[in-house]
């Protein structure tokens, strides 16, 4: 019976469907949270890909075993965790862990090919997913510039800045950075309308975090290619959206009254509040997606702020993890970061440029546990990272 069971023919095509509803879709589980299409998607790939190899799986590649090791250390802070947690709160806590888990999984079952995606097929999502999302953001920036009406559901209220349908410009410019990233594995005569558009959208999203991604996942990317024209390309290209980011400030955001620099002591603040919690609960932190709770608790923010998505979680990704599992979960996350890299170093620049400007930006917003952005890591780390390098003729 379990081999009657049917495969699902092209799974790219149900995950970019997923990718592009981004944050419009979601099933409900607490405040200002839910599974996304993603999220459910995945989930059903992988029980169906179980269900086919009768759970019958090879030893995991390192990086898929680090992940675990993590994934344990989270789910022993939350049973353990010092907060005062209803059984609903820690059941609400776990739903994150279980996605951590899927996406683990998902990355194993690609990886040991009992999830038919190879090296052309997800070259194919990354890079059209990419291609979908600038092309609804800028829609979105020309006919609904200001997101405003969308505080009261705990976002931030955007003004003439491309969100797309991750409803965030930040996490969006860093998928599309990623985009514009891989876009180098395609020849010339194919890029060049596409990486327009899409760079185009991440220049409009006004986010300083994606630049800083963009200038670091491009420069690293140009020295592991030692490609002089690329890094000089990344000059101009970040010249550009530094011109941008400049305009901006001065057409747009100081007629309206928009103080960006309050944003930056907002980060600042945040940057307080995870250390101070790591302060208190420095071996195995608060339990890993309890940090909304843990603010109010240890009374750290006002009811407004813990209202928002910000709440539930840190700016900083690292100090995210410190503050949730504390020093041995940290170092163990760091691990499984350090197994992706060693990928990337051997045989796919792409994932490890993409990689480093993951972990630059995350000093500036949570993207290394943003879904869409830590599905493109794992898929990039579990397929044949050796099918990406283009012709010598693309550089």
């Amino acid at each position: 019976m379990l081999l009657s069971i049917p495969s699902v023919k092209r799974p790219e095509n149900l995950i970019l469907f997923s990718i592009l509803a981004g944050q419009l879709f979601k099933l409900p589980l607490a405040q200002n949270s839910g599974a996304t299409i993603l999220d459910l998607t995945l989930a059903g790939l992988c029980l169906v890909g179980l269900t086919r190899s009768r759970f019958h799986l090879k030893k995991p590649p390192a990086f898929i075993l680090s992940g675990f090791i993590f994934t344990l250390i989270a789910l022993i802070s939350l049973i353990i965790s010092p907060l005062h947690l209803s059984n609903f709160e820690r059941l609400t806590s776990f739903f994150y862990i279980l996605r951590f888990l899927i996406l683990l999984l998902f990355g194993l079952l690609v990886f040991q090919k009992v999830i038919l995606i190879n090296a052309k097929s997800a070259q194919r999502l990354l890079v059209i997913s990419g291609l979908g999302l600038s092309i609804l953001g800028l829609l979105q920036l020309i006919f609904i510039p200001n997101l405003e009406f969308l505080q009261n559901q705990g976002w931030d209220p955007h003004f003439f800045r491309t969100a797309s349908t991750f409803l965030d410009p930040n996490f969006l410019g860093g998928y599309l950075n990623l985009t514009l990233l891989f876009m180098m594995s395609l020849r010339a005569t194919e890029r060049s309308v596409v990486m327009t558009v899409t760079y185009l959208a991440l220049l409009t999203t006004f986010s300083r975090g994606a630049y800083l991604a963009f200038v670091t996942s491009f420069g690293i990317y140009s020295i592991l290619k030692r490609s002089t024209k690329l890094f000089f390309l990344t000059i101009l290209l970040f010249s550009g959206l530094l011109l941008g980011f400049f305009a901006y400030q001065h057409l747009v955001a100081a007629p309206r009254g928009v103080d960006r620099t309050q944003s930056a002591e907002f980060r600042l603040n945040t940057w307080q509040q995870g250390w101070t919690i790591f302060q208190n609960q420095p071996i195995l932190g608060v339990g890993f997606n309890a940090y909304r709770l843990a603010l109010r608790q240890y009374r750290l923010a006002d009811e407004q702020f813990l209202g928002s998505h910000g709440a539930s979680t840190n700016d900083s990704s690292l100090l995210f993890v410190a503050a949730t599992t504390g020093i041995i979960g940290l170092i163990s996350y760091l691990f499984f970061l350090f197994q992706i890299a060693k990928i990337g170093f051997r045989k796919n620049p792409i994932l490890l440029a993409s990689l480093v400007g993951l972990v630059a930006q995350s000093f500036f917003a949570n993207t290394l546990f943003y879904p869409f952005l830590l599905f493109r890591l794992i898929l990039l780390a579990s397929v044949d990272g050796e099918g990406f390098e283009p012709p010598t003729s693309a550089m």
